[in-house]
């Protein structure tokens, strides 16, 4: 089980805990009986993350307004990219960002407008993350930071891939950990004996993302690779299909979630689904 981010500060032991908790919630709707003989692993790379962040330093939209544009060229790009992305997929209105957007700023619209950009984050978060301490910036920084940086990449790499065995695995990932998993799966692929990938809230749809990370390819074979999501999830706009994540053998795509967390994209709200438990359980044989 690889988590997603924001988790850095909490206890490993009781992330899993809540995990395994909905998604035994998740085989009960399903009508499955948990199986006795299931070893879980959660790696927990929250606080490295957080940590590697913080060193990081990446400007926001605020602070591309403050000091100007060419702090950091690639990260500035990547967040109009994604942020552009998300507004027109999860149609999110030209009014709607007009009414983010500072009056003192350029009303001029478009990406390479950093009062646009900045309001874009706003409006998204306004409307689809109301009620959560959640933020679209602080998730594309973090993604950013994973897809990018060789250094973080591997360090988080190197947690999940401590906890893999040449068991017969199961492999699930969300948000972030959806794209730590499909890096490592794709890499460990020989070195462990993989019964489904199954991905949930998923951004690997998003081109911004999976652009930076090298021509795209279905790690789990025929065994089968499930992605599951909730269309209100900002995270998770786009399938893995052939438009936005071509590959074969296809990706199984589940697009009937859900999800009743406040920002349509918490672990809980996905685990419990009986489809997604059905999944886990048919996997586990």
């Amino acid at each position: 089980m690889v988590h997603g981010r924001g988790q850095g500060g909490r206890r490993a032991d009781e992330l899993e805990r809540i995990w395994l908790e909905t998604l035994y919630e998740g085989f009960h709707a399903a009508g499955r009986p948990w199986p006795g003989n299931v070893k879980v692993d959660f790696p927990f790379y929250g606080d490295t993350l957080d940590e590697l962040c913080a060193q990081a330093n990446l400007p926001t939209p605020d602070g591309v307004l403050a000091k100007g544009s060419g702090q950091n060229r690639a990260f500035e790009e990547f967040m109009q990219s994604a942020l552009d992305e998300m507004k027109e997929n999860g149609s999110i209105t030209d009014a709607e960002v007009r009414a983010a957007m500072d009056p003192g700023l350029s009303q001029e619209k478009g990406i390479q407008n950093w009062g646009w950009v900045q309001a874009v984050a706003r409006a998204i978060d306004r409307r689809l993350t109301p009620a959560s301490s959640f933020t679209i910036q602080s998730f594309l920084q973090d993604v950013f930071l994973y897809v990018t940086r060789g250094p973080v990449t591997r360090q988080i790499d190197a947690i999940v891939e401590a906890k893999l065995t040449a068991e017969p695995t199961v492999v699930i990932g969300h948000s972030l950990g959806s794209v730590v998993a499909y890096n490592v799966v794709r890499r460990r692929r020989r070195d462990i004996d993989l019964r489904r990938f199954i991905t949930i809230g998923s951004p690997l749809g998003l081109r911004a993302i999976s652009s930076k990370l090298g021509p795209v390819e279905n790690p789990a074979g025929q065994v089968g690779w499930y992605n599951a999501y909730d269309e209100r999830d900002i995270v998770a706009l786009n399938p893995l299909d052939d438009e936005y994540f071509p590959v074969d053998p296809k990706i199984v795509n589940n697009n009937r979630v859900d999800n009743s967390t406040d920002n349509r994209h918490g672990i809980i709200g996905y685990l419990c689904d009986r489809d997604i438990a059905a999944q886990v359980a048919e996997a586990l044989g």
